[in-house]
């Protein structure tokens, strides 16, 4: 049982995931993919809060272990 289940794991969703667990909600999110949606398979990302430039996938690995490192559980 889960206060709140989030169905995608793009940069809307991680972001949802943490600040859920944030405010002490049980979160579970559930992607079929690879987590990061289309930020994980672009090649270069520019402008991101906090990045100048920083490649697609390596952002959406750093969001996915945030969103893990929380307690947010995947499926």
């Amino acid at each position: 049982m889960y206060d709140l289940a989030i169905i995608g794991g793009g940069p809307a969703g991680l972001s949802t995931d943490i600040y859920a667990k944030r405010a002490g909600l049980s979160v579970l999110m559930i992607e079929k993919n690879i987590p990061g949606g289309a930020v994980a398979i672009t090649n270069e990302v520019c402008n991101y809060p906090g990045f100048q430039s920083i490649g697609g996938p390596e952002l959406a690995n750093l969001m996915f272990e945030h969103t893990t490192s929380v307690g947010v559980e995947v499926v």
